[in-house]
């Protein structure tokens, strides 16, 4: 492609959008055009206790996430869930009401590779191209409560990965123990003031994929004990080593377990 120069016409446009620029910025900041980082953001990843409780507490977090989709359940809400932590960065309102609180409405997730063998690389790129596929890698996904103003938090949870997604990938049969696919998922939360719409600072989380690398010991069901390792308490595809149990032909994770 040969370089050209702007016409007249387009040198005079830039000049004034350049002159004009300061005045867009501030009735922006006015009017709420877009979005202004820093005032609305996703912290932290949670990392949740027992009965699936999210902590709304900076300190317990991870960085980094595991999905065996060997363990994904036919039926289930989500193949991989993200706890964040949300933070309300807008200015408090005193004493009267808050007109600053965030009201959330819901989640938007897209889904890209990092590092991918060709199987799923081109799995990933056939879906991304397909107008009825698409959904499975850009989506959203309704949610409510409020943040208040002044630097309040709130936890919550996100149905991350879709299933049939994760049943895709397991099906190249090129997943093993050690993860050899990585992706990112890109978090974004949207909610509404008394007065504007927010959308928060995009929250961008590794997860590596494996079949079968969380699966810790096996054995006949039921246990006789209580197993060693119970999985997530979210969601036993994803984070945490789970022992199993053999029934017939199915594996049961975590195990069942003999009354005693």
């Amino acid at each position: 492609m040969i370089p050209h120069e702007p016409r007249p016409w387009a040198t005079d446009r830039l000049r004034r959008l350049r002159a004009a620029s300061p005045l867009v910025l501030a009735a922006c900041a006015l009017a709420a055009c877009g979005r202004v980082p820093g005032q609305f953001e996703i912290v932290n990843n949670q990392v949740p206790s027992a009965g699936c409780a999210i902590p709304a507490d900076e300190g317990l977090y991870q960085g980094q996430g595991r999905l065996d989709a060997s363990l994904v359940q036919i039926g289930s809400e989500s193949a991989f869930f993200v706890f964040p932590l949300l933070r309300n960065n807008l200015p408090g309102s005193g004493s009267g009401p808050d007109t600053n609180q965030i009201t959330l409405s819901s989640f938007a997730i897209d889904i890209s590779l990092l590092s991918a063998p060709p199987a799923i690389t081109e799995l990933i790129n056939g879906l991304e191209a397909g107008a009825a596929t698409s959904s499975l890698l850009h989506y959203k996904t309704p949610w409510s409560g409020n943040i208040g103003s002044g630097g309040g938090q709130v936890s919550a949870l996100v149905a991350a990965f879709p299933v049939e997604l994760a049943a895709r990938i397991l099906g190249t049969q090129v997943l093993g123990l050690s993860p050899s696919v990585w992706v990112n998922l890109r978090i974004r939360s949207f909610g509404r003031t008394t007065t504007r719409d927010m959308e928060s600072d995009p929250f961008d989380y590794p997860v590596a994929i494996c079949a079968g690398c969380l699966i810790a010991n096996v054995q006949p069901c039921p246990y006789t004990a209580a197993p060693q390792f119970t999985g997530n308490p979210c969601n036993v595809a994803q984070d945490s080593p789970v022992d199993c149990c053999i029934n017939g032909n199915d594996l049961v994770c975590p195990p069942t377990v003999v009354s005693q």
